[in-house]
């Protein structure tokens, strides 16, 4: 099942990890497996795991290619190893046999597009440090749940409405507006 979680400065001020971890606490039952946190200037990603693919080798927060890309993943990335040959026979060097891994390096081989690429269902976060740009997606149809607030400067998101409330910037009050498309659309 796994679930991410992270925080995200908007207005260029330090992220105390701390939040994250207690966002990961309420995403434990997701992913009793393992847990991994990634945390630099702006940004704190998180992951509770439930080894499936890699059970060795698959630990997250994982880097791509390039150092400075960051990834969290929950779910199934269906050909990963079809994009696995693809990236190795373009000189990409995977260290793992994880779907994550093969994310990671998929963005960094063909930036943001690489979400066209992806077959599954997902939600991940991409961090590229060099960039100072996160990418946080879902699979097309939305099967593997992500929320998000923005709110204090920060962007905040999770695998579950729990964790994301956990963290002390996100609001208690229901928008009426967001209440009538979450109940929409889900």
């Amino acid at each position: 099942m796994c679930g991410v979680a992270g925080i995200v400065s908007l207005d260029g001020r330090e992220v105390t990890p701390d939040p994250l971890h207690t966002m990961l606490d309420r995403l434990r039952h997701r992913g009793p497996d393992d847990s991994g946190t990634y945390a630099a200037d702006g940004i704190a990603l998180g992951n509770r795991r439930l080894s499936v693919i890699d059970i060795e080798g698959g630990q997250q927060p994982m880097r791509g290619a390039r150092e400075s890309t960051i990834i969290v993943t929950n779910g199934e990335i269906y050909n990963y190893r079809e994009l696995a040959r693809e990236l190795e026979a373009a000189g990409h060097t995977l260290r793992t046999k994880s779907d994550t891994e093969v994310a990671a390096h998929a963005y960094d081989r063909w930036g943001p597009t690489f979400l066209e690429r992806l077959d599954g269902m997902f939600a991940l976060a991409v961090w590229d440090g060099a960039a100072r740009r996160l990418v946080l997606a879902r699979d097309r149809m939305g099967e593997k749940p992500l929320y998000y607030a923005e709110c204090d400067g920060l962007l905040v998101f999770a695998s579950e409405l729990t964790a994301l409330l956990a963290h002390p910037a996100v609001p208690r009050e229901l928008d009426p507006e967001s209440l009538s498309t979450y109940l929409t659309l889900e």
